[in-house]
C-alpha cells in the first residue's frame, strides 16, 4: 500500500490524486464479513455500539475513514458524511477537489476499482435526500473530466470489452455461433459460458476478498448469461469461507467450488445431481 501511495507526484492536482488513490488503493481492501454476513439484528448492535476496524477488512465507515485520513496527508480537505437516512445508514465521503466539494463513495466502488472496471460513484451527486439537504453545493464531475483524469493517469477499464461481449453471449443466436455450437442445440450453452468465465475472466483484475469475489460472479452473471439462464445460477457464500456457484440445466444440476490453484482462482466441478434423484 504505501508503494501505491508513494507514487503520487510532485504537482498532481488535487483531483489527480484523489483518483489515483481511490482507484489504485481498492485492492488492499474487503468487506468485513463478520459484519457483512450478520443478521440484520446483530449488524445494527454493533452500528450503536460503534464499528469495530478490522483493517483491512472494512466496512462502509471505517473505509471512510481511511480514506479521509489519507487526503489530508496530502493537503485534501475531506470529511466522512452520512449519505442516507437508513436505520443502519451509508457512510460516505465529500472532498474538496481542484473545483469544489464533491461525493465518493468508496466502498460502492471497491469491486469496480478492484477488478479494473469504472466507478460508478464518483463524482456524482446520489439521490440521497440526506444528500441534498445537507450538502447542497456538491458539484458533479463531468465524464469528460473523469476521463480527463484517466488518460493522464493512464487508466484503461474492461468496460468496453463486457459491453461487446454481453451483446454477443446474451443473444442465443450469436452465443451458439460464438462457441460453435448448433443454432437448433444449446443445452450445453451454459456450461460454455461458465468455462469462458472459467478460463478468461475470473482472475482478471486484484479480487481477493470473499464478498467482493461473489459480487464479481454477480457481474459476470449479468454479463455473460441471458435473462433466462441467470434464473438457473445461483452464487452463494458458505461458511464464509468459500464461493459456490450452482448451474440448473434441464433437470441436472451440477454444483462448483472456488478454489486458488497457484495464485489462480478455479471453478473445480464438485456435484453433481438430478431433480429425480432422492439423495445428492
Amino acid at each position: 500500500m504505501e508503494k501505491i501511495i508513494n507514487q503520487v507526484k510532485t504537482g498532481w492536482s488535487k483531483d489527480l490524486i484523489i483518483r489515483f488513490l481511490y482507484v489504485k488503493l481498492a485492492p488492499y481492501f474487503e468487506r468485513d464479513l463478520l459484519y457483512f454476513l450478520a443478521s440484520d439484528e446483530e449488524k445494527e448492535k454493533e452500528f450503536n455500539k460503534g464499528f469495530v476496524n478490522r483493517f483491512p477488512k472494512i466496512v462502509c465507515a471505517t473505509l471512510a475513514d481511511f480514506y479521509v485520513s489519507l487526503f489530508k496527508q496530502f493537503g485534501i480537505n475531506a470529511h466522512k458524511i452520512i449519505a442516507n437516512s437508513a436505520k443502519i445508514p451509508l457512510f460516505a465521503i465529500i472532498v474538496e477537489g481542484d473545483s469544489g466539494w464533491y461525493f465518493l463513495d468508496p466502498i460502492n466502488d471497491l469491486f469496480y476499482n478492484q477488478y479494473g472496471l469504472k466507478a460508478t460513484s464518483f463524482g456524482m451527486i446520489p439521490h440521497y435526500r440526506t444528500i441534498h439537504n445537507n450538502y447542497p453545493y456538491l458539484i458533479k464531475l463531468s465524464k469528460e473530466y473523469i476521463n480527463e483524469l484517466d488518460t493522464t493517469l493512464h487508466f484503461s477499464y474492461l468496460n468496453p470489452y463486457f459491453d461487446k461481449i454481453h451483446q454477443q453471449l446474451t443473444q442465443r443466436t450469436r452465443a451458439n455461433k460464438f462457441f460453435g455450437l448448433s443454432p437448433t442445440l444449446n443445452s450445453d450453452l451454459k456450461f460454455k459460458k461458465l468455462k469462458l468465465c472459467n478460463d478468461k475472466l475470473i482472475n482478471l483484475g486484484h479480487v481477493n476478498g470473499l464478498f467482493e469475489r461473489a459480487l464479481l460472479y454477480r457481474y459476470l452473471q449479468n454479463k455473460i448469461f441471458n435473462h433466462s439462464e441467470k434464473r438457473h445460477i445461483y452464487i452463494r457464500i458458505k461458511d464464509k469461507s468459500f464461493i459456490t456457484v450452482e448451474v440448473e440445466n434441464n433437470d441436472e444440476h451440477v454444483l462448483y467450488k472456488e478454489e486458488k490453484q497457484n495464485d489462480q482462482y478455479v471453478l473445480s466441478k464438485k456435484l453433481v445431481w438430478h431433480d429425480s434423484n432422492d439423495e445428492f
